[in-house]
């Protein structure tokens, strides 16, 4: 029994060890409040980290309902769910807000994915923006120069904008088409030349952002970086560090790629039966990472033009709406190596929503779901330390043998095993291969964007966060004492490994009171089902 409990002790102290390492306490960044008049200020972009990309591949209708723009910096476009901020000059989606979704829990102020942030650590302005459209060796980046917007169509459905401008000898247009509710849209860049010479231009989108931190707290951290998706690998994280050192490059049939951080994302998707050249990079000058795709050059002469059509994902990660989009982009709800696992358990969770409306009764719900799958594993650790029960008598009567020779008796505890069909390990192996069942459900917890400022009843108003007031963490420990209290300890247990359970519970509760209350919330209800199956198995062990 001493190496069970040592063998519990270690997995599960690691495994605690490793939820308090990754669950973030916040996400939110001290986005700075940007004017709502016409007067925005623009962003200075004196390093453009894509001028030279690596090795490219190689019917303008007019508009209705022309809303000419004057003395605008920004273009705004929306949706019941977001709205966009388009620089008039560069064409970049600089700004991006979530309109149902706030910053913080008591706030009214949207959630904003790109746009400009103030750190007052370094008293520096940090930069997250968008952009997509064409490149030549000559002019490097070709700014849009948008001078108006209109509405070419609105359905029920759909409402498609249109931004024209132009710029030394070039004629640029984009179609936005943006459903009336969620966080995609499809973007058409289009430019015709009137230059007497014929030009290579070369179609790009890009992601940059500087390497600020988003705020988490304590020891807390979860990825925020890119990930590409390619032929070569569906999902292939390619961090701001690996950036730094390397730049990164790949060509791919299809694909995307993105930028993801706690519960929320920006992506871009192209063609996927085309070919493109994946890369990121890092900007010294402007401390920026850069990360998109160039697709395969036109040779545009006077009179003729070229377009490229990509989608754009900005807003939390849902998987439903992820997987709409493209094959593997809900893949960015990242469940970790356990993600085979993690899959059906956020299904489970999202069914018991559906069933209940709450959030908190989902997580109770898809709790006993896996206590129930995992039940027959269960049993068996149970039954194994009823049998450990009913020998104790025995096992006390061989320390009185012994004394302290601990040698002489572990071998003739060993022989009483095997005579009574005892595996020692058997009440610690099954526990072990719940583990997996354990880590999964933690990390769909952790990427559940549902659950963020997700109430669940009384005084916890909010699941993503630690319990206020500390019940359920206290609940936890004191169910753990309990557990302990229906669990033999053998006589030759090692007193000072005995004396330090003792504390386990303590240790514990101080522990969860630091995690988030969904969390520790199906820490409760999974151990009020162990100690009912440990009451169960003791008392039919009992009376047989």
């Amino acid at each position: 029994m001493d190496v069970i409990k040592t063998s519990l002790i270690i997995a599960i102290g690691a495994t605690l060890y490793y939820l308090l390492l990754q669950w973030p306490v916040t996400e939110e960044i001290n986005n700075t409040a940007y004017a709502e008049s016409n007067s925005i200020n623009t962003i200075n972009d004196s390093d453009r980290l894509l001028s030279q990309p690596l090795e490219p591949l190689s019917t303008l209708s007019e508009p209705s309902e022309e809303t000419p723009v004057e003395d605008k910096n920004y273009y705004e476009i929306k949706n019941d769910n977001l709205s966009l901020y388009v620089d008039s000059k560069t064409g970049r989606f600089e700004i991006s807000q979530l309109n149902t979704i706030s910053k913080s829990k008591d706030s009214t102020e949207p959630f904003m994915v790109f746009g400009p942030t103030y750190d007052a650590d370094s008293n520096r302005e940090n930069i997250y923006f968008a952009n997509s459209g064409f490149y030549t060796r000559t002019q490097g980046y070709l700014t849009p120069e948008f001078s108006k917007i209109s509405i070419e169509s609105t359905t029920g459905e759909m409402t498609t904008y249109v931004l024209e401008g132009s710029a030394n000898g070039l004629s640029f247009k984009r179609k936005i088409e943006m459903p009336n509710e969620g966080y995609k849209i499809e973007v058409e860049d289009m430019v015709e030349s009137s230059l007497n010479e014929q030009i290579s231009i070369t179609p790009y989108v890009v992601i940059e952002r500087d390497g600020s931190v988003v705020a988490e707290g304590g020891l807390m951290y979860t990825y925020l970086g890119p990930v590409f998706s390619s032929t070569k690998d569906t999902y292939e994280k390619y961090d701001f560090d690996d950036i730094r050192e390397a730049a990164y490059q790949n060509k791919s049939i299809g694909g995307w790629v993105a930028l993801i951080q706690h519960y929320f994302l920006s992506a871009w998707i192209p063609d996927q039966n085309d070919e493109y050249l994946y890369q990121g990079r890092y900007g010294n000058n402007s401390g920026r990472y850069s990360l998109g795709y160039t697709s395969k050059d036109f040779l545009v002469s006077y009179g003729e033009s070229a377009s490229t059509k990509n989608t754009l994902y900005v807003g939390p990660k849902l998987p439903k709406q992820l997987s709409e989009i493209e094959e593997n982009l809900d893949l960015t709800v990242d469940y970790g190596f356990l993600w085979w696992l993690g899959k059906p358990m956020y299904w489970l969770l999202d069914l018991g929503h559906s069933i209940f409306n709450n959030w908190g009764l989902a997580i109770i719900f898809l709790t006993v779901v896996l206590k129930i799958a995992t039940w027959p594993l269960s049993a068996k650790a149970y039954v194994s330390m009823g049998k450990m029960r009913e020998l104790a008598p025995k096992m006390q009567q061989l320390q009185e043998k012994h004394g302290d020779n601990r040698q002489a008796m572990s071998q003739e505890l060993m022989e009483m095993y095997k005579k009574e069909g005892v595996n020692p390990l058997g009440g610690c192996l099954p526990m072990l291969a719940q583990m997996p069942f354990f880590l999964a459900f933690y990390w769909v917890l952790l990427e559940t964007v549902e659950l963020r400022h997700s109430p669940f009843f009384l005084w916890i108003d909010d699941l993503s966060a630690m319990d206020p007031y500390f019940v359920l963490p206290i609940l936890n420990g004191a169910g753990m004492y309990l557990s302990q209290k229906l669990t033999p300890t053998p006589p030759n247990a090692d007193p000072m490994q005995a004396q330090m359970m003792k504390f386990f519970p303590l240790v514990f509760a101080v522990i969860f009171a630091w995690f988030p209350s969904g969390l520790v919330l199906y820490w409760l209800v999974n151990m009020l089902i162990q100690i009912f199956q440990q009451w169960w198995y003791t008392k039919k062990a009992a009376s047989s």
